[in-house]
């Protein structure tokens, strides 16, 4: 082969986009998708009727729940099951399942991303979210779509609600106490605290951990609940001091219904009327 021949061949690979010589994420194809029940109590669940490709090592599908936007990547690893959002954080195309690496790609650009939604390669430069997954006992794969968290992560939601007696909690014993964390099953962080020291629904309340102003994670703070990012406060209730933070228009914490009978809290997933 001539030089120029040579330089000539080296000069129109090098035009050639990288994943299309590497013939990566162009060769990978998408999950199959699979329509699955609305959640309950914050639990996906996926039938092998539904999903036969999770009978084997390897496969894997995209489960869309009504309601929700993107979908969970659901793989069978061999040794367990894994389950990752579904949708690379590059452009929102969704991952594929590469069983041979135990990894997810994003057929559109090459993303990479472990196992555990760690992510590998760019373009994409944040992590998928991962669910923990198992078998239940009629051979379906559930998927824990709101692990617990913090001090409430021992607490699972069942029927739409989580109790628990008082005394597990000796902070809101008193007026101003606050626990954090989040239990199995939960639409979303939580805070709990002590209002009066008397019973009923105004008793003790439960908000929102997430900020009404850009989404970052509240914080217990000295008598009051604040924002670490932009400095919102908040009282115990989760009414927002409008003299504090950013100036604009935002609302108070979301607030969930409380029922406490002098012994046990009850809080529902519903948001108080």
């Amino acid at each position: 082969m001539s030089s120029l021949t040579r330089r000539s061949m080296l000069r129109t690979a090098a035009l050639v986009p990288l994943a299309a010589r590497l013939g990566c994420a162009r060769r990978i194809s998408p999950d199959r998708e699979v329509s699955v029940a609305p959640l309950v109590d914050g639990d996906l669940t996926i039938t092998l009727a539904q999903a036969p490709e999770l009978s084997s090592a390897g496969g894997a599908v995209v489960a869309r729940i009504p309601g929700l936007s993107g979908g969970i990547l659901v793989a069978n690893t061999g040794t367990g099951y894994l389950a990752l959002a579904a949708t690379c954080p590059h452009e929102q195309c969704d991952v594929a399942w590469v069983a041979e690496d135990r990894q997810a790609e994003c057929p559109c650009h090459g993303s990479r991303f472990a196992g555990d939604g760690t992510v590998l390669h760019p373009p994409a430069t944040a992590n998928l979210a991962s669910y923990p997954a198992e078998v239940d006992g009629q051979g379906n794969v559930v998927v824990h779509t709101f692990a617990g968290e913090g001090a409430l992560k021992d607490l699972s939601v069942s029927g739409g609600q989580f109790s628990f007696p008082l005394a597990r909690f000796p902070a809101l014993q008193d007026v101003g106490g606050i626990v954090a964390g989040r239990p199995n099953g939960f639409p979303a962080p939580l805070l709990i605290t002590r209002l009066t020291a008397g019973t009923g629904p105004d008793a003790i309340g439960a908000v929102d951990a997430v900020c009404t102003h850009q989404g970052c994670t509240v914080l217990p703070a000295a008598s009051s609940l604040q924002c670490p990012c932009h400095g919102s406060v908040f009282d115990l209730a989760g009414v927002r001091d409008n003299t504090k933070g950013p100036e604009g228009t935002y609302p108070n914490l979301f607030r969930y219904a409380v029922d406490f009978d002098g012994t046990t809290v009850t809080i529902s997933t519903q948001f108080r009327s």
